[in-house]
C-alpha cells in the first residue's frame, strides 16, 4: 500500500467508522443484537479497581487501551441511539399512516 497523506488516512478512518456504526445500528435493531451491544458497552477491557497496578508511571499500553475502550463505547452508544431513533420513526409512521378501510 502506498503512503497515504493524513487527510487520506482520516477519510478512510471516517468511512470505516461510518460503515461500522451503520452495521452496529442494524444489529441493534434486534433484541439479541441489542443485548449483545449492551454487554459489549458495559464490559470494558480497561483495568479498573486496582486489578492491576500500573506502577508509578503507567506505560502507554494503559492509555492506548483506554482510548480503544472509549471508542468502542462511543460507537456502540451511537448505534444504540440510532437504532432507537429508527424505531421511533417507524412507530410514528405507523401511527400517522391512515388505516385502510376494508
Amino acid at each position: 500500500m502506498q503512503n497515504l497523506s493524513p487527510e487520506q488516512l482520516e477519510g478512510r478512518l471516517n468511512a470505516h467508522r461510518k460503515l461500522l456504526l451503520a452495521l452496529t445500528a442494524f444489529l441493534a435493531g434486534g433484541v439479541e443484537g441489542r443485548a449483545f451491544l449492551e454487554r459489549l458497552r458495559r464490559d470494558a477491557e480497561t483495568v479498573s479497581d486496582h486489578e492491576e497496578d500500573p506502577g508509578v508511571e503507567p506505560n502507554g499500553s494503559f492509555a492506548t487501551q483506554q482510548i480503544a475502550d472509549d471508542e468502542v463505547e462511543s460507537i456502540v452508544t451511537a448505534a444504540l441511539l440510532r437504532a432507537k431513533a429508527i424505531e421511533h420513526q417507524e412507530q410514528a409512521r405507523t401511527v400517522a399512516a391512515p388505516e385502510s378501510e376494508t
